[in-house]
């Protein structure tokens, strides 16, 4: 038997209802809900907005085709997908840029999630790029490796008959970890990472092979605390970066803060800061503010 003419309306009103006043419903169904939006921003002149195909069903998949542009930005578009497989989601999206085409695919499974995307210039004038990584979680700590490749054809083309190869294809690989821990009042936390970069030049016709570059590997330290001193909030910061066969670059920064000291509503802070380049000299800073709103 159809469903009653009230019936159909009772349920169109309830679903505008979930809306917010810059959506409009578009259409309805037991399963799915296609509504569009749109957001202007006058003050840095940029419109977006999109239509969204949104399951009433966690279990279904979701679909969501977006633009936006304004004066001072390339116009974009993007097309992405939610795919629920068991209790785990893989997403896809496809961005159209002035220049350049990219798909993500992200995907997510207990404590593993992983990525991969690749960008397809449509000239010369930009690389391809190729990245791919993933993570671990283990606690409060979280292990994670990453995957750069770059290649570009650098050759003129009014020679590029000499070089068997006349690209220039560049690999950087990041593997580290990083994690938090409550300590006192705060929390401290801390990561460590190592990079590797591999860079291969065009081949010209009198080599008998591709000339390889490698980097000298760079290991970086973090460690930091974050939390409340007195009648204010303290984070302090400090870094090693380790190059190797070059030298060590340390740094160190810190920021307190204390809110509405005077009963004015501001904001006092003190900021201080130190480096010790490896090509420079050393430099200390410190500062004093006061921030208040009219």
């Amino acid at each position: 038997m159809a469903e009653d003419n009230w019936d159909v309306r009772e349920k169109v009103q309830k679903s505008l209802a979930d809306l917010t006043a810059s959506q409009y419903l578009l259409l309805y169904s037991d399963e799915y809900n296609l509504m569009s939006d749109i957001t202007a921003n006058p003050f840095e002149k940029t419109l977006s907005g999109g239509l969204t195909l949104a399951p009433r069903d966690d279990s279904l998949p979701s679909a969501r085709l977006s633009a936006e542009g304004g004066v001072n930005q390339r116009p974009s578009a993007a097309l992405s997908l939610s795919i629920p497989v068991g209790r785990q989601l893989i997403d896809y999206e496809r961005r159209f840029e002035k220049g350049s085409t990219t798909d993500t695919v992200f995907g997510e499974a207990g404590p593993f999630s992983a990525f991969y995307s690749k960008i397809n210039p449509t000239n010369n004038q930009y690389p391809q790029e190729t990245n791919l990584g993933g993570t671990m979680n283990i606690g409060p700590a979280e292990l994670f490796a990453r995957r750069t490749r770059s290649r570009q054809e650098v050759v003129d083309p009014r020679y590029a008959r000499f070089f068997p190869n006349p690209h220039q294809d560049t690999q950087e690989d990041t593997i580290g970890a990083h994690g938090s821990l409550p300590l006192g009042p705060g929390m401290v936390s801390g990561g460590v990472d190592r990079q590797f970069v591999t860079s291969r030049y065009p081949q010209h016709i009198s080599q008998d092979a591709r000339p390889v570059y490698q980097d000298p590997n760079v290991t970086n330290y973090r460690l930091g605390w974050e939390g409340p001193v007195g009648p204010g909030r303290l984070g302090l910061q400090g870094t090693l970066r380790h190059v190797r066969d070059v030298g060590m670059e340390p740094s160190l920064s810190g920021l307190y803060t204390i809110p509405n000291p005077l009963g004015l509503g501001g904001q006092f802070r003190a900021t201080s800061s130190y480096v010790n380049p490896i090509d420079g000299e050393s430099a200390a800073e410190a500062m004093l503010g006061y921030k208040l709103r009219f």
